[in-house]
């Protein structure tokens, strides 16, 4: 029967009894197709699948509505393959007229349909999808629609021949966005995948006035790769302004693209649709926003033929949370990865800009041509960057030029750059330099200003570092000029925390003040005047420098060079000046970089900054002197500046100070003077002793000992013949910090089998093998090791029988090998970083035992000992091993010499056995008590030594009190007549220290 209808909803599908449907190109009786103005609602009552359904022969859309339609999915899922839409002009495969609201499906999944008219798949003027979990968009194509001339209909009165207006259509994707397009509360995945159209392949909005796209509060992971346009945008085209906002789950756009069919077209007049832009994205008229996405955000690896390998809009700002990443996208004109007329960037996560080309801009490109285009222009073109949490770096990022040359931004055409920031401990990282040019004339609508526009480092609040750095330059790279040098076309001023120039960049200015913020010079940084074209149009203004620092890590190098001061030059009626106030400041990011350098053993001269110029120079407030420093560990000594170059201390590179000549008549020398002066002392700091390599030996030998515990039950077995055991240990080990020694937690678990035979004399021996795993965890510092052990041992029981007494004596004998993998993190605030080391331990362990009635040849005891049925024992206890060598990797990495050490011990106490009275599951109690004294030790030990000066100490592991006390509860329950089950609980305690040991298994006779 058809479905039913009751008022403006209905149920559709019901009478399907299978899961799933599917359609070949006829249509299955029970449901009539299209479905279109039947109701405003369709609820799905299970999975449904539309399949090589022919749609030429609608003359609507397969499911629609003229008004309003929810497609509801109850959990279901609804498929469309290999489908062909209708070719009448406002139909596709699901439209509605005001509103059409897709929610609760398990799955919407479009694969390798074919849109046949103007207005792509999916249409409405609005269009929602809302608590869904999968939507799957993959191999769908949309008809190539050329443009078309079309004559005005109403020409005016007497008029010469009507020109015809050119016409381009938009529309044709996925979604036909009129009003708004909005994905929300997606759970698992939403992706679009080698997708094909005119005009954005998934997204084309047709209003760039009024047209909307929010995708928002989807915890799915999204990815759009693979798609193309044969226009512009290879994912989402025009509109008013698109946002992602507060998703949480992983963003990737990834290897889209755009071809430019329509070059030479021009677009109908006042319209903007920028052809061939925007390999992922293209907004021509409105604004892009990416906000509050927690998860990572990527784009790689996309590509066009014009403009904006990823991003192409008129307003492009971000403020995500989580990883933002642009890597590998390629732009044939400009902007590798972004092109705006706006562009903002407000970082919380870790941000990367990372081998982007295009022939300008490598990264992002900034310019009032972009976009819309209005004279005189409504909205200044302006680039704002900054970093609030973690850090923004620009590398590798390249001009399609020959040979290749390393950009980050190109601001042109009148552009202006804001600010460049960071907060607190974040960082912005120019490792590829900034372009900025100034219009000659008027370009873009903007006249040249006549006097110097203020471009902002660090505003007030943000303490951060703006970093410009020639570093990671190759060798052919370092050789051209401009790889390093960045261009900032106004009046440079540095409010607050830092900019850094070092490693051979320039950075050149056209004034520059830092008196609240600081300027920081490195190994051949280059703080400039720019030129500009017209000569001196606008003109320099003056270098004011209140705060100076020195990168002073980067100086401490053989091929360090001296940082350049280049201040500006009289100029007719100019005359600037270079104003030097206040003292040196040394600025390094790490004590343990900075005072494990070599350089510091002995004393060090640093020809640092220059200043040079024509025009004139002050320095008379600037305070030379002792340069003040905290307290610190690694080499002791103090810093001081100078104008007066030093004659006694040599360079990082061993030459004299200044030169072999006149030394320059303004050179700044910075002096480390070591204490004592011949050679200074190297304080090792207490986290980088790590004593804990040296405590595993301690862990092999008390896991050696919970071995040794487990075979109490094969020792104690009356039975004779053979049997096998096969039981499970845990180990928890806890030593407290104690005399200045680190202290340790480990817990380690693994199993134990063992092989014994009883004779008839009484006699035992065996052999057993197993394994344990575990973790532990340096006191008080952040190290941790996981171990791997593997043990053997061989075991035996006689008795020794004489007229008055008897004695049983039992034996040990066991190896243990353990694999161990170390990490140890440093954590300041400004960096996290982490080391790791491996290595192996080589323990035995040895155990002699005598169990004698001693108790009862004592008067103070036999009364006791016949009561409670004691046997009294004692034992030697002999446990020693070395540790391998071996040198980490990672940072701050140190080296381990091979390290020993060995424990004897004396435990001296009694026992008592309890059995029980059950008669099915009998079982005995036996529970020991000792003293256990440490007679002799040798304390593990090893030498650690820094890798990077060979500087090393002896460290020494946990010392434990030689004193402590031993119980042990020993329980073997009966299950059969050659079948046993026992558990086992171990405590040995001692100041500071505790052992727990526990062990249970199955015990069978054979």
């Amino acid at each position: 029967m058809p479905p039913s209808f009751k008022h403006s909803s209905f149920c559709v599908f019901a009478c399907l009894c299978s899961a799933s449907w599917s359609f070949g190109s006829h249509h299955n009786h029970n449901v009539a197709l299209p479905m279109f103005n039947q109701g405003n609602t369709v609820t799905l009552s299970s999975d449904y699948t539309f399949n090589q359904v022919l749609g030429t022969e609608f003359a609507t859309s397969f499911i629609g509505n003229a008004n309003n339609l929810t497609l509801q999915g109850k959990g279901n899922s609804l498929t469309f393959s290999f489908c062909q839409a209708p070719l009448a002009g406002s139909s596709g495969f699901i439209s509605a007229t005001e509103t059409l609201i897709l929610k609760g499906f398990s799955k919407l999944l479009f694969d390798s349909n074919q849109a046949s008219g103007e207005n792509g798949m999916i249409l409405s003027k609005d269009i929602l999808f809302t608590d869904n979990k999968n939507l799957v968009f993959l191999n769908n194509k949309s008809p190539y629609s050329p443009p078309a001339e079309v004559t005005p209909t109403n020409p005016p009165a007497n008029p010469p021949t009507p020109t015809p207006a050119t016409k381009i259509n938009l529309g044709q994707s996925i979604f036909r966005v009129d009003t708004s397009l909005k994905i929300l509360n997606t759970s698992e995945k939403i992706s679009f995948l080698n997708n094909c159209a005119n005009f954005g392949s998934v997204i084309s909005c047709v209003n760039s006035a009024t047209s909307t796209v929010t995708i928002a509060n989807n915890s799915a992971t999204m990815e759009f790769s693979q798609n193309f346009s044969t226009c512009s945008g290879g994912v989402i085209h025009n509109g008013k302004q698109v946002t992602f906002s507060d998703n949480t789950g992983n963003i990737t756009f990834s290897g889209n693209s755009c071809a430019n069919s329509l070059s030479g077209i021009s677009a109908p007049t006042g319209e903007t649709f920028a052809f061939g832009a925007g390999g992922a994205i293209c907004i021509p008229n409105g604004s892009l926003i990416l906000e509050n996405n927690s998860g990572s955000f990527t784009f790689s690896y996309n590509a066009t033929p014009g403009s904006a390998g990823a991003i192409y809009a008129q307003t492009c700002e971000i403020s995500n949370t989580g990883p933002l990443t642009f890597h590998s996208n390629t732009a044939a004109q400009k902007g590798g990865a972004i092109c705006a007329k706006v562009f903002e960037l407000n970082s919380y996560g870790m941000t990367t800009f990372k081998n982007n080309r295009a022939t300008s801009g490598g990264a992002i490109f900034v310019s009032p041509t972009i976009g819309n285009q209005t004279t005189p222009p409504t909205t200044e073109s302006t680039l704002k960057i900054s970093a609030y949490k973690n850090t923004i770096s620009f590398d590798g990022n390249m001009l399609s030029s020959v040979p290749s040359v390393r950009n980050a931004i190109t601001v042109k055409e009148g552009g202006k750059i804001l600010a460049l920031q960071a907060q607190s401990s974040s960082k912005l990282l120019f490792y590829d330099p900034i372009t900025h040019e100034l219009p000659t004339t008027t370009q873009g609508g903007q006249q040249q200003p006549a006097t110097l526009e203020t471009i902002t480092i660090n505003n007030s609040g943000f303490s951060g570092s703006v970093v410009f750095s020639a570093e990671n330059l190759s060798l052919g790279e370092s050789l051209i000029p401009a790889n390093k040098t960045s261009t900032l076309l106004g009046n440079v001023q540095v409010q607050d925390g830092e900019l850094r120039i070092t490693q051979n960049a320039i950075v050149n200015v056209l004034g520059f003040t830092a008196s609240t913020g600081r300027l920081t010079l490195g190994s051949g940084g280059t703080l400039g005047v720019a030129t500009t074209t017209p000569a001196n149009t606008p003109a320099a203004e003056s270098f004011t420098i209140g705060k100076l620092g020195v990168d002073i890590l980067s100086f401490l190098s053989p091929n360090f060079s001296s940082a350049t001061i280049a201040g500006p030059s009289t100029t007719g009626a100019q005359t600037p000046t270079t104003t030097l106030t206040g003292s040196l400041e040394l600025v390094y990011d790490d004590d343990y970089d900075l005072y494990d350098n070599s350089f510091l053993k002995t004393s060090t001269a640093i020809p640092a900054v220059n200043l040079t110029g024509t025009g004139t120079i002050t320095k008379d407030a600037f305070t030379p002197g002792e340069i003040p420093v905290s307290k610190h560990y690694g080499y002791q000594g103090s810093w001081s500046s100078t104008w007066t170059r030093p004659l006694f201390a040599p360079t990082p590179s061993g030459t004299f100070p200044g030169g072999a000549g006149t030394p320059p008549a303004n050179m700044l020398y910075v002096l480390w003077t070591p204490s004592p002066q011949d050679k200074a002392t190297y304080i090792f700091a207490p986290e980088r002793r790590t004593e804990l390599v040296t405590n595993t030996l301690w862990m092999s030998f008390l896991a050696s000992k919970a071995f040794s515990d487990a075979l109490q039950e094969t020792l104690l077995a009356q039975e004779g013949g053979v049997s096998i055991a096969l039981r499970g240990i845990g180990n928890y080990i806890h030593q407290g910090i104690r005399q200045g020694r680190e202290g340790y937690s480990g817990r380690f678990g693994g199993y134990q089998a063992t092989l014994a035979m009883r004779y008839p004399d009484d006699a035992t021996v065996g052999m057993a093998f197993g394994q344990l795993y575990g973790k532990a965890n340096a006191h008080p510092y952040s190290a941790k090791v996981s171990e791997s052990m593997t043990l053997c041992s061989f075991f035996g029981r006689f008795p020794i029988v004489t007229e008055k007494t008897e004695v049983r004596l039992s034996w040990e004998a066991e190896y243990e090998y353990t694999r161990n993998h170390l990490t140890t993190t440093y954590t300041t605030p400004n960096s996290t970083r982490q080391s790791q080391g491996n290595w192996y331990n080589n323990t035995f362990h040895v155990v002699v035992a005598a169990e004698h009635p001693f108790l009862y040849w004592c008067k103070l005891t036999n009364r006791l000992a016949e009561i409670l049925n004691l046997t009294g024992f004692i034992s030697a206890d002999f446990l020693g091993g070395w540790q391998a060598a071996f040198t980490e990797t990672g940072d701050l990495a140190r080296s381990f010499s091979r390290g020993a050490g060995y424990n004897v011990s004396l435990p001296i106490g009694c026992s008592t056995q309890v059995f029980s009275p059950f008669k099915k599951a009998p079982s005995t109690l036996t529970l020991k008590v000792a003293y256990t004294p440490d007679i002799f030790r040798v304390n593990p030990h090893t030498i650690v030594s820094i890798v990077s000066n060979q500087e090393s100490t002896k460290i020494f592991g946990a010392n434990p009190s030689r004193h402590g006390i031993f119980v042990q509860i020993h329980n073997l329950v009966s299950l059969a007549s050659y079948t046993k089950a026992f558990l086992d609980y171990t405590l040995e305690n001692k100041r500071g220290y505790t052992h727990q040991r526990v062990s249970t298994g199955l015990h069978r006779k054979f």
